[in-house]
């Protein structure tokens, strides 16, 4: 005895709506929204790094006779900053800033340290290291303006 089985399929059941081309313009405004809102937010987290830099470097000059705790932890940040920084910069083509920050991101190696923060000289010296980063802050955001206006 054999029986068939039909399967009860309501008539009104859900079907997928038609589909629409690709709108090709759409998509590319798509795409340029978020490069540009990944371009906005790299730029805000190398200013934080430049930023960051510029307070560690200005607290240690400041701050001078009650570093030696925590030399290693100031060299460290330091050298990672500029290490970031110089990269951007050198990704920018803004090749002098970069090789200021290599030479800083050498002299405050905590591996091997180039000097100790001991005297008075040094002082001024980590005071002048702010100059680097405070340029890779201000000249090239001046320097992609001008670009910008001249195409």
């Amino acid at each position: 005895m054999s029986t068939s089985v039909e399967s009860q399929r309501p008539h009104d059941a859900w079907t997928p709506p038609p589909s629409q081309p690709l709108n090709e313009a759409a998509w590319q405004a798509w795409v340029a929204k978020g490069r540009a809102l990944d371009r906005r937010r790299s730029a805000t987290r190398i200013r934080a790094v430049k930023w960051l830099s510029i307070a560690v470097l200005l607290g240690a000059a400041a701050l001078w006779s009650h570093l030696a705790p925590i030399e290693v932890a100031v060299r460290f940040l330091v050298t990672a900053t500029a290490i970031i920084l110089m990269v951007q910069t050198f990704q920018a083509k803004f090749y002098p800033v970069a090789v200021a920050l290599g030479v800083l991101a050498l002299c405050y190696n905590p591996v091997a340290p180039v000097f100790s923060f001991s005297g008075d000289w040094h002082r001024a010296l980590v005071g002048a290291s702010v100059v680097p980063f405070i340029a890779s802050l201000v000249w090239p955001n001046g320097r992609n303006k001008r670009v910008e206006s001249n195409e």
